[in-house]
């Protein structure tokens, strides 16, 4: 016989975190997590395959902005980054993948990551688990937030080698309109020159990927 459920935990309510509660947290259990007004959402780990794909763009983004002219826009690229979206009530997200404004000076307790008003690209490599957050949740809230450029990368059975990228741009109406999508079918996978310049081979991305 199993053991029985502590079905009145259902009803409590979890602990609201803020900043301070989030930097003291144990690195083991602050990478898994994300914070939406005060409220923890746990993250599953990610794929072998997703963090290859994951890793293969942010090196691409890396390349771009290296290359990209620092006396028009001073930028940054990276993987995985804690992403401000307000500190009363505390949210934050961690794309896959992100492209934002170089943060010279720490400010405050965020020292140098970036904010969302910082934020030129988010990346989002969609998983089992994500996918409604991914297609659905995060593009409207990455719009309503003005991000201004949001790219959704799907995997074939959602693990797989990848099978599009889909390219989104803000409109002035705070809301996404396509702004381009590569399937396996088209060649190259990706080139773009906004908001960096970024060329992508399907064999780039399937470099790693079992």
């Amino acid at each position: 016989m199993s053991e029985p459920y502590d079905w009145p935990s259902l009803m409590r309510v979890p602990p609201s975190v803020d900043l301070d509660m989030y930097l003291a947290m144990p690195e083991h259990i602050a990478r898994r997590v994300e914070i939406k007004d005060g409220m923890i959402a746990f993250r599953e780990s990610p794929s072998p395959n997703h963090i290859t794909v994951s890793r293969t763009i942010e090196q691409a983004l890396r390349a771009a902005v290296a290359k990209h002219p620092q006396d028009e826009l001073s930028l940054r690229a990276s993987g995985t980054l804690d992403m401000l979206v307000s500190e009363v009530p505390f949210s934050f997200r961690r794309p896959d993948a992100i492209v934002y404004r170089c943060v010279k000076e720490p400010r405050g307790r965020w020292k140098k990551k970036p904010t969302v008003a910082d934020t030129l690209l988010v990346v989002e490599v969609v998983s089992p688990g994500t996918v409604t957050a991914d297609l659905r949740d995060k593009r409207a809230e990455y719009a309503a937030l003005g991000i201004p450029h949001y790219w959704i990368v799907r995997m074939a059975r959602d693990d797989g080698p990848v099978a599009s990228i889909e390219r989104l741009r803000l409109m002035s109406d705070d809301t996404y309109t396509p702004d381009g999508i590569s399937l396996r079918s088209h060649t190259p996978a990706l080139t773009t020159t906004d908001p960096v310049e970024v060329h992508l081979t399907w064999e780039d991305l399937d470099e790693g990927v079992e």
